[in-house]
């Protein structure tokens, strides 16, 4: 292995990253407090210990060249090693030796996210110090790939998936409609007539099981009156627990929803799943924390 790495200046690269995130020299230097014509000579210095041109001017602003992105593509990498590492050291100061930096897909049911982390609490115990941060899939596993996540869980493989990120099936269960008891008062029919025209809170369109949901609708012909997409679960039960509209939560939480927010199964849309997927990278799969959370599950892997 080549010993060149050595000589790398961090805060040369630490002024490369910031003008790529921060969109520019100006705020990038406002945001360390240097002036911007010190940042650029730092900039430049760079280029010339790489031997690469890592932007193109156009006009005011900074392009990163093909080179470029593949070198903020390892920047992020490297800094995402370096906060890990330091995380790690913190971690062993404070007692903790395990930390578990988790991403959950905003779409995920938190109460079925908390199922699936059990296994990951239980086994790793006092030991663990957990990190959870809640995102937008593509973001996550972009934070995933700089080495700032341990694991995401989503609903579905990421599309963004290479060679680096792999997918496990964790979990799956069918999906059930509820809805307070005012409002199943006001339903008529059986299950799943008893939809036609009902009030339904429904997740974003752009999601896997709001298709899924639309789907099973249109085969048993029946059509409810959206009266909202949610994105956060959370709320979602909450405007379902005011009578707002019947919510379709996953089979394997039906219990929890029922006693924690007083409302009653309808029925259930059979053929319709909840899936929740693993997102890890090599790294990752080396983690004391993601072992235990893959070991504690054993559906099929992707």
């Amino acid at each position: 292995m080549s010993d060149k790495w050595m000589w790398l200046n961090y805060h040369h690269l630490l002024y490369f990253a910031l003008v790529v995130e921060e969109g520019g020299l100006v705020p990038a230097a406002e945001r360390l407090g240097v002036s911007h014509p010190t940042i650029s000579e730092q900039l430049k210095k760079l280029e010339t210990q790489l031997g690469l041109k890592l932007f193109d001017r156009r006009g005011r602003r900074l392009h990163l060249t093909e080179d470029g992105v593949a070198v903020h593509r390892h920047t992020r990498e490297l800094f995402g090693i370096a906060a890990a590492l330091m995380e790690s050291v913190e971690a062993r100061r404070s007692g903790r030796a395990v930390i578990g930096r988790v991403g959950i897909d905003s779409v995920l049911a938190k109460l079925l996210v908390r199922q699936l982390l059990a296994p990951m609490l239980d086994e790793v115990g006092e030991a663990l110090q957990l990190r959870c941060i809640e995102d937008d899939r593509e973001q996550l596993v972009g934070q995933l790939r700089a080495r700032r996540l341990d694991v995401v869980l989503s609903d579905a493989p990421s599309l963004m998936q290479t060679g680096d990120v792999r997918a496990r099936l964790l979990a799956r269960s069918e999906i059930a409609f509820f809805a307070a008891p005012s409002l199943i008062e006001g339903l008529s029919g059986e299950f799943p007539a008893c939809l036609e025209g009902a009030p339904m809170l429904l997740p974003l369109a752009m999601t896997r099981l709001r298709r899924e949901l639309e789907r099973w609708l249109g085969e048993v012909r029946v059509r409810p009156r959206v009266f909202g997409e949610i994105e956060d679960s959370g709320l979602l039960k909450a405007l379902g627990q005011d009578g707002r509209g019947v919510f379709a939560m996953p089979l394997a939480v039906a219990d929890e929803v029922e006693r924690q927010y007083r409302v009653e199964r309808i029925g259930t849309a059979h053929g319709v799943e909840a899936r929740v997927f693993a997102l890890t990278t090599e790294a990752g799969d080396s983690n004391p924390a993601v072992r235990a959370l893959l070991a504690g599950h054993t559906e099929s892997h992707t």
